[in-house]
């Protein structure tokens, strides 16, 4: 019977419900922990941003660097991780950079995202800051130009590109290579020669030119940018510059007609009135001579700063300022600046004006308290404290004695207080000097009253 139990073939048991549940379970679990992944670096970088709207820079600085590590022990990456992996290095480089400083950290992980993202948005930002970065903060002007002549290169399409050109002609001037400077501002106006930097690019030429001492080239470049017709406050600056190129030639009057001329609508209208003062002291008077020829655009723009300070000449000459320096202050430029700070000036002088007239009145007061005071200290002397001294030695004004019909008391018996000075004075006075031959001052004689 036991051996027949134990040979008999057992049946296989089929999987039951709670089989079934177990297993798909475990698939779910699964699925949901991969998932979560997912999810959890979505949440970390919205709580590295909280930190970030919270000032806290080195916690987020650490989350950051926390979900890039986690990113990159991925073997495969989808696409939505791609682009949270560009935010993070990006969010990183901007955080070193802005916040912490630590400009060769921020470099590395910008670098890294070029590396690895070198056609992305986040790349040419990336490239823009390293740029910068070296141009601006490090000081380093070779490496500058090496990242912008990359971000040229790779991305020419852009807007930026022309930026980018122009900081490579400017770093070279920063170098005082100023050959180099006009090659590459050449360049810009060769490639964009409508733009507006293609005009500053002409600009950062003719400062070239005017550097080396070359102002008449540096004066046909200034003219050439003002034939495209500029906006107001740029012409302002090529005039002023054509002013100084004027007066290194020694052309004083032509020099002092273009400040005149871009007083305006100048960004600093107290250094061209600086410049003024000086030529007029050079020159001896106020205007520019009236014989020499001055362009249209010159013309226009003196007869404009003639009409705003009510001086306009019909002729269209140059109309003479007065001498009074304040007439410079008259200007829009600088007029209007100046407006909204009348209030403010016209509260502090009646401020100013409530509080001297506190102060007098506080002072009369002060001395009226001083006069009732002396008029209650009344002098206590008598006629018989007068020694017969010198008055300018006891510094006390001898009194006349009261009439009293009582008979006095004794005065030998009044005890008198003299200050020693005088003690001393009188001691010496009685006693004969040796080397003189005048007789000893005899003391003065006690009156009596008849």
């Amino acid at each position: 019977m036991l051996g027949i139990i134990c040979n008999k073939p057992q049946k296989n048991k089929a999987i039951g419900p709670l089989g079934l549940f177990t297993i798909l379970s475990i698939i779910i679990t699964f699925f949901t922990i991969l998932i979560s992944c997912k999810t959890d670096i979505q949440s970390g970088i919205e709580s590295a941003n909280d930190l970030l709207y919270k000032k806290q820079y080195v916690a987020a600085e650490r989350l950051y660097h926390k979900l890039l590590k986690r990113l990159e022990n991925e073997n495969e990456l989808s696409e939505a991780e791609d682009k949270q992996r560009m935010l993070i290095m990006d969010r990183l480089g901007k955080v070193n950079a802005l916040y912490l400083h630590d400009y060769n950290q921020a470099i590395h992980y910008y670098q890294k995202l070029v590396q690895q993202y070198p056609r992305t948005e986040y790349a040419f930002s990336a490239r823009a800051m390293i740029a910068d970065i070296y141009h601006h903060t490090l000081g380093n002007l070779e490496a500058a130009i090496s990242e912008y002549q990359k971000l040229v290169a790779e991305f020419p399409n852009k807007k930026e590109a022309r930026w980018a050109q122009l900081q490579i002609s400017g770093a070279f001037f920063q170098l005082k290579d100023y050959e180099q400077a006009r090659t590459e501002a050449g360049a810009l106006i060769n490639r964009w020669p409508n733009s507006s930097e293609a005009a500053q690019a002409r600009f950062q030429i003719a400062n070239s030119y005017y550097v080396q001492g070359r102002y008449a080239d540096a004066t046909a470049t200034y003219e050439q940018l003002l034939e495209g017709k500029p906006d107001p406050s740029f012409a302002s600056l090529v005039l002023f510059e054509m002013g100084n190129c004027y007066q290194e030639l020694g052309d004083l009057d032509r020099s002092l007609a273009y400040y005149y001329a871009t007083l305006a609508d100048h960004p600093n209208p107290l250094l061209v009135q600086r410049k003024i003062r000086h030529l007029r002291r050079r020159l001896d008077h106020v205007r520019p001579a009236e014989d020499i020829q001055l362009p249209d655009y010159v013309q226009r723009r003196l007869a404009v700063a003639n009409d705003s300070t009510g001086k306009h000449n019909k002729n269209n000459k140059i109309a003479s300022p007065s001498n009074n320096e304040n007439d410079l202050l008259n200007t829009p430029a600088f007029s209007n600046k100046n407006n909204s700070n009348n209030k403010q000036l016209k509260k502090v002088e009646a401020i100013n004006q409530d509080s001297t007239e506190l102060a007098n009145a506080n002072q009369e007061e002060s001395d009226k308290k001083n006069k009732r005071k002396a008029k209650r200290k009344k002098p206590n002397l008598d006629a018989d404290d007068a020694t017969g001294l010198d008055t300018a030695d006891t510094q006390i004004l001898p009194v006349k004695p009261k009439k009293s019909e009582t008979k006095p008391e004794n005065i030998q018996n009044k005890s008198i207080d003299k200050p020693k000075s005088i003690v001393k004075t009188s001691d010496a006075s009685s006693k004969p000097d040796a080397n003189s031959n005048k007789p000893p001052i005899a003391p003065a004689k006690e009156d009596t009253p008849q």
